[in-house]
């Protein structure tokens, strides 16, 4: 076993031998419904061959307990079914089979993964890391989970200074995982005017291969740098603005990584975003001290408090579609991420010839709750953060003229919303124009994108490659 997704209900797995071919995977975003599938498994675990049971596509929708596209079908689907593929007729795998809803009165009510789903799983099960095995089965109608909290810590402790030892003094988390969040808050050993120190993290470390090096340091300054062994390659570095060089000062360092992208947080304000191409397949994480020759006193140590960290899985997306204007009422396309703690973007297009504002809803709760960050057209642009408690009772949080921050919204404008407890952070063409503070409404909610916010905006905007990830 390579790697299982139990979420997902998936699995990677290596063949020891034996000759097989590979079948293909079809196009599942073609489906209509009403196109005809094969299912093939063990359906309770009958001896003998495997059940092929035949039906028709009856819908496609998005599921948000399995976070996952989902194929829904009248094919007969059984427990011992799962894992079996779902073929077109013409032997192409468009899904796994994965549950059903079984209950009285109910009838054809089979689902199976979608390929898009799956294909997206597969290069990250390939390299992460080995968890329990989901037993197959049965469930009744999905209700909203709150994501889990860690995948490690939190935990506190200190790493011990050994000028000797000539080694970067470390202490790791023992996983392996590649996109994340990861947090920790540093207690500095002894005054920068005294002597010099440093401290962060490791990431997608696999001892003795290329692993990324995030690093802050008592003259303020910050590096990221990748490879095996010292000296290692900077990639990217700078001048922090907030940062505590006093003894026993304290500094919170945050690091956000996706794939080839990161962001670098410390003491919650946005420092850089963080070029990670060179180490995006997985491995573990560590806090380190003492990266820089000469940065360690004999004796001393430097505590680390809160040090925890969560993978964050692509739980939607990417998706296409057009905001349709409906009078009275926002526009919202459903991502179905029940979610706190999230990453999302899209690419939205101008409707042209009317008023317009799109951006993303998050943390919508069934209570009404909710937050709105997003964009309008007035005067050259500018952003806004608003609050709902209750129905249609919206208060003002922030708001500014992008004219300020320099940016001016195209006709295509990306925009990207990270909330990670009570801060958020809000990027527009891949600049930031808001610090966000969400520390009212920490509810595990919805993940939407929205358009027409305000009552007079009639745009009806497009938006493409709309994805989350969540822990």
């Amino acid at each position: 076993v390579r790697g299982v997704d139990p979420v997902r209900d998936l699995a990677v797995v290596t063949i020891c031998c034996g000759s097989f071919h590979a079948l293909s995977f079809g196009d599942a975003s073609r489906l209509e419904p009403g196109d005809e599938v094969v299912a093939i498994g063990y359906a309770l675990g009958l001896s003998g061959q495997a059940t092929i049971t035949r039906g028709i596509v009856s819908a496609l929708r998005y599921d948000s307990s399995y976070r996952s596209d989902v194929i829904q079908t009248d094919a007969a689907i059984n427990p011992g079914n799962s894992g079996g593929p779902m073929l077109s007729l013409s032997g192409e795998i468009l899904g796994i089979n994965t549950f059903k809803i079984s209950e009285t009165r109910v009838e054809g009510l089979g689902f199976a993964i979608s390929e898009t789903t799956v294909q997206r799983q597969v290069p990250a099960l390939r390299d992460g890391s080995l968890q329990p095995t989901p037993t197959p089965r049965a469930r009744a109608n999905p209700t909203p989970q709150a994501s889990r909290q860690h995948d490690f810590g939190p935990t506190s402790g200190e790493l011990r200074h050994d000028p000797a030892a000539g080694f970067i003094k470390t202490e790791y988390a023992d996983v392996s995982i590649a996109d994340m969040v990861v947090e920790a808050t540093f207690v500095n050993p002894y005054s920068a005017a005294s002597h010099s120190w440093d401290y962060g993290f490791f990431l997608r470390d696999r001892r003795g291969e290329p692993f990324a090096q995030v690093v802050v340091d008592s003259y303020g300054g910050w590096a990221l740098m990748d490879g095996a062994d010292a000296p290692y390659n900077q990639v990217g570095g700078g001048t922090l603005n907030r940062f505590n060089t006093n003894a026993g000062g304290r500094n919170h360092l945050r690091v956000v990584a996706i794939r080839e992208r990161g962001w670098l947080f410390v003491n919650d304000e946005f420092v850089s975003t963080l070029d990670l191409s060179a180490v995006t397949r997985a491995g573990d994480v560590a806090l380190i001290t003492g990266a820089y020759e000469g940065n360690e006193q004999a004796g001393a140590v430097t505590r680390y408090e809160g040090f925890r960290g969560s993978r964050l899985g692509k739980q939607y997306g990417p998706a296409d579609d057009q905001l349709q204007n409906d009078p009275g009422y926002i526009a919202e396309h459903e991502s179905g991420v029940w979610t706190r703690d999230l990453v999302a973007e899209a690419e939205f297009i101008h409707p042209r010839d009317s008023s317009w504002s799109y951006g993303f809803l998050i943390r919508g709760t069934e209570e009404s709750r909710l937050d709105v960050v997003g964009v309008e057209d007035d005067i050259g642009g500018a952003w806004f953060h608003y609050t709902r408690v209750g129905d249609y009772r919206y208060t003002s949080v922030a708001d500014g003229w992008l004219h300020e921050t320099g940016e001016v919204l195209q006709g295509r404008n990306h925009l990207l919303l990270l909330a990670f407890g009570e801060s958020g952070w809000f990027f527009i063409n891949h600049q930031l124009v808001g610090k966000l503070d969400v520390s009212h409404n920490l509810n595990y909610g919805q993940v939407s994108v929205m358009g027409d916010f305000y009552l007079e905006h009639n745009g009806s905007p497009k938006f493409e490659d709309f994805s989350v990830w969540a822990p």
